[in-house]
């Protein structure tokens, strides 16, 4: 059964920084596609995971989600753990094995920890060095056969109207590796398992890597 995304009750939760896009996801219109973009990339898992990591769990927003499939759920943030996430968490049922303040660059993880690592919206903001780097973390703290899920918008003029258009503007100060960029870094370690892009009639008519505005990729490390 494919695992799709639960947005926890307005209010449960609350975001980790100003920038954090926790709002959005309870906006009508753009909530949906916010919400839409998650589940093109759950849907590509099966089966459940003994130790799982989330990269970037900001406001803990996809928490319960993962927890459903794991075991042991560890979340790592570039941002400090929010006050009283783990109170929030508890009641939503959720109680993570571990949350740290840490860059994917540099996890501070023993090797092979983790049969599982998701990464929504994260590695589109490192550069081409960082991105080598961190694939290289993230093969180290992974089993052999552990699995990791990558989701990336697209980095185009276009997209930049569109996170404009929403109240991101600038984003492409922020937005610097595609999907492409991520396949290329995490060759050496990793195959690909499966994609799906959002809207995903343009996976189905096989438009050229990293032209959706929203792209997911599985990977299985080797």
């Amino acid at each position: 059964m494919s695992v799709r995304f639960k947005l926890p009750p307005r209010g449960a939760l609350q975001p980790n920084s100003d920038v954090d896009p926790f709002r959005f996801y309870y906006r009508p219109l753009v909530g949906r596609v916010f919400a839409a973009r998650l589940d093109v990339g759950l849907g590509l898992l099966d089966g459940r995971f003994h130790r799982l990591l989330e990269l970037g769990y900001g406001s803990g927003l996809l928490m319960p989600t993962l927890a459903a499939i794991a075991d042991e759920l560890y979340g790592a943030d570039l941002e400090p753990e929010p006050a009283g996430l783990r109170a929030a968490l508890r009641d939503l049922g959720v109680a993570p094995a571990e949350l740290v303040q840490a860059d994917v660059q540099n996890l501070p993880f023993p090797v092979e920890k983790f049969d599982g690592v998701v990464a929504f919206s994260i590695l589109e903001h490192l550069k081409s060095d960082e991105l080598e780097r961190a694939a290289r973390e993230l093969a180290r703290v992974l089993a052999p056969g552990g699995r990791l899920l990558v989701g990336c918008p697209a980095v185009h003029r276009a997209m930049n109207a569109a996170f404009a258009a929403i109240g991101f503007r600038g984003i492409d100060q922020h937005h610097f590796s595609g999907m492409p960029d991520v396949l290329a870094a995490c060759a050496p370690y990793f195959t690909v398992e499966k994609r799906a892009t959002l809207p995903r009639v343009l996976d189905r008519v096989g438009a050229p890597l990293g032209w959706a505005p929203y792209t997911a990729v599985l990977f299985r490390k080797r």
